[in-house]
C-alpha cells in the first residue's frame, strides 16, 4: 500500500509517499480502508519535535490520528462491527501504531465508531480528536442543564464542536469570536456570540 512516510523529525522534516506492507487485522482488530484522514496540531508537533513529544513513534513512521472508511476485514472477537460498514475513529500515529496518512489502517474496533450517514468522509475524519477533547473537557468540568458555560474560540475545531455538545447537556452557551462570519456561525450554532473585541467577557 501507499503510505507517507517521514523519516526524520524536525523543522525541513517532509513526507513522502513510499510503498509499505499493507496491515491486517488481529484479534480485535478491523482493517479499514481510509478514505479521508485528517491533521491535528499534535501532528504537527510530532513531526517538529519527535521523541522530545512522549508518545511519537520512532522514526520512519506514518503519522496521523484520525480518519474515516470502510471496513475490509475483520479480527477475532469484533462483534460491532461488519465488513463494508462506514467507520471514524482516532486509532493511530502515535507509540507503536501507524498512523493513518496511508492507504489502509489496522484499528483497534474500541476506538472506532460507525460513520453518521448525514456526514461524508472528510467531514467525519475531521472530527476525532477534536471532538474527544471537546467531551472530555465538558465532561470533567461537570457540565450539568441549566448552566451557563462560555467556549473561547467558538469556530475553532474544538470550539465549535463543545458549544454544540454543551447545549446538547441542556447548557445555555456563550461563545467568544472576533468577527462577524464567525459571530454568525456561532449564532447558527445555537450560542450566544460574543464579541471579545468590542465587549466585555
Amino acid at each position: 500500500m501507499k503510505a507517507m512516510m517521514i523519516n526524520k523529525y524536525g523543522d525541513d522534516a517532509i513526507f513522502e509517499s513510499q510503498d509499505v506492507e499493507q496491515p491486517t487485522a488481529i484479534s480485535g482488530q478491523v482493517l479499514v480502508k481510509i478514505a479521508a484522514s485528517s491533521v491535528n496540531t499534535v501532528d504537527t508537533m510530532i513531526r517538529k519535535m519527535g521523541k522530545d513529544l512522549p508518545l511519537s513513534p520512532d522514526a520512519p513512521a506514518i503519522l496521523g490520528m484520525d480518519f474515516a472508511g470502510t471496513i475490509e476485514s475483520i479480527g477475532e472477537g469484533v462483534k460491532d462491527f461488519a465488513i463494508g460498514d462506514e467507520v471514524y475513529g482516532c486509532a493511530g500515529g502515535l507509540a507503536d501504531l501507524p498512523g493513518t496518512l496511508a492507504d489502509y489502517i489496522s484499528a483497534d474496533s474500541k476506538l472506532l465508531a460507525h460513520k453518521p450517514k448525514n456526514l461524508s468522509m472528510r467531514e467525519a475524519a475531521a472530527i476525532p480528536l477534536a471532538g474527544i477533547t471537546a467531551y472530555e473537557g465538558l465532561v470533567r468540568a461537570g457540565i450539568k442543564s441549566g448552566q451557563k458555560v462560555l467556549v473561547h474560540g467558538g469556530t475553532g475545531g474544538v470550539g465549535h464542536i463543545a458549544l454544540q455538545l454543551a447545549r446538547h447537556f441542556g447548557a445555555d452557551v456563550y461563545s467568544t469570536a472576533g468577527g462577524d462570519p464567525q459571530m454568525a456561525l456561532i449564532k447558527k450554532l445555537g450560542a450566544t456570540p460574543i464579541n471579545y473585541k468590542t465587549e466585555v467577557v
